[in-house]
């Protein structure tokens, strides 16, 4: 009997198995896409970056313009790239060298050249009030205008000293025993005494000082205290702004030893007039007697360097009547110094000056070979220049 017509239910029958795909066959190799061979770039040419930079730069307009035409004809010739930048190079050369000749022709390049020089001239003349050396010549700020402002100069333009110029420096020295600012006034005296020692061995002749020029400085500000500016800078300026021209200076570094010893003999004798007291007589009659005993000894002293120093033949007729006349001169200071009596002081003391001839001492510059027309002496209420 069959089975299936037993009662009971119809035995399993499995389903058969599916076939797998081809593309998922076990062990079938992965099948990859063919790579397309590598395709070489071509250079770029170097004319065509040379001539697209100097036409940006607009430095040898022609030669970008050059490199350009030489650019697209390599180009074309070997199939290289850079076909945009040596036209953009060519177009921009081709209009600055146009440009360029249009300028030359209308003269307006040599200006805009020549405007260049002046300026960058001028920038490098410009100096630091702080920054100036002995032997500096400058013109002033503000047309040269000498007044107390001008201590505060932040800068000052240059100039060759044999050319024209207003201010000439003399040299600087630090001020000590300040820790805070001392003030202007301080400041002021501090320069007067010891620029005048400065200027007087910088232009140890007087006679090449014109007689525009005068004392003349600049002293630290607060501002610059701060910085640490010690410095007073010492030298002669012109007065009303007055051009002058040559150096005044006139030290061991110009000057031969014949020179060197006559001008410091003359100049200590200087030195010791200079220090008259303020007060009248009346009011200071020591002050005056120990004035007239230092200006004695000075010319006391300066006689016997003159009379010590070996000069030349020619020299040493008038260097020995200087010396002589220093002596006399020196009797009559000593009478001064020991009068208490104002009228006679004045006399002993004209009487000293007097003996100094003017004939003796041009005579003995012009044999040492220093300058024989004497100063013009300042004309009454001439502005200092300090």
């Amino acid at each position: 009997m069959d089975p299936s017509q037993q009662g009971g239910q119809q035995p399993y029958q499995p389903h058969p198995m599916p076939q797998p795909h081809p593309a998922y066959l076990p062990n079938q190799p992965y099948q990859s896409y063919p790579v397309p061979p590598f395709a070489p770039t071509s250079a770029v040419n170097g004319f065509s970056i040379a001539s697209l930079v100097c036409g940006l730069l607009c430095c040898l307009p022609p030669l970008g313009l050059v490199f350009g035409l030489i650019s697209l004809r390599q180009i074309r010739r070997r199939g290289e790239r850079g076909k945009g930048m040596a036209i953009a190079g060519t177009i921009l050369s081709s209009v600055s060298t146009l440009l360029t000749l249009a300028l030359l022709a209308t003269g307006v390049l040599g200006s805009v050249w020549e405007g260049m020089k002046e300026g960058m001239d001028e920038a490098s003349r410009s100096r630091s009030t702080l920054d100036l050396r002995s032997g500096d010549c400058f013109n002033l700020p503000g047309q040269g205008k000498t007044d107390d402002s001008e201590k505060e100069t932040a800068a000052v333009e240059t100039v060759e000293c044999a050319g024209e110029h207003q201010a000439e420096i003399a040299g600087d020295y630090k001020i000590t025993g300040y820790r805070d600012f001392p003030g202007e006034r301080r400041l002021e005296a501090l320069a007067e005494e010891g620029c005048q020692k400065i200027n007087d061995a910088y232009a140890m002749d007087p006679w090449v000082v014109p007689h525009t020029m005068d004392f003349y400085y600049y002293l630290p500000t607060r501002q610059s205290w701060r910085l640490d500016d010690r410095s007073i800078t010492c030298g002669f300026a012109t007065t009303k702004g007055q051009m002058t021209t040559g150096s005044v200076r006139r030290d061991a570094t110009v000057l031969d030893p014949h020179q060197v010893a006559y001008l410091r003999a003359e100049g200590l004798v200087l030195q010791a007039h200079y220090v008259i007291p303020e007060a009248d007589f009346a009011e200071d009659v020591a002050g005056h007697q120990q004035w007239a005993t230092r200006v004695a000894a000075a010319l006391g002293q300066q006689a016997r360097a003159l009379r010590q120093h070996t000069w030349p033949q020619s020299a040493s007729g008038p260097a020995m009547d200087r010396a002589a006349e220093f002596e006399r001169a020196g009797a009559h200071w000593q009478k001064a110094a020991v009068t208490r009596d104002e009228e006679r002081f004045w006399e002993h003391s004209r009487a000293g000056e007097t003996v100094l001839v003017r004939k003796t001492e041009i005579a003995l510059r012009g044999a040492i070979g220093l300058e024989t027309v004497p100063p013009i002496e300042p004309e009454a209420g001439q502005e200092s220049a300090v």
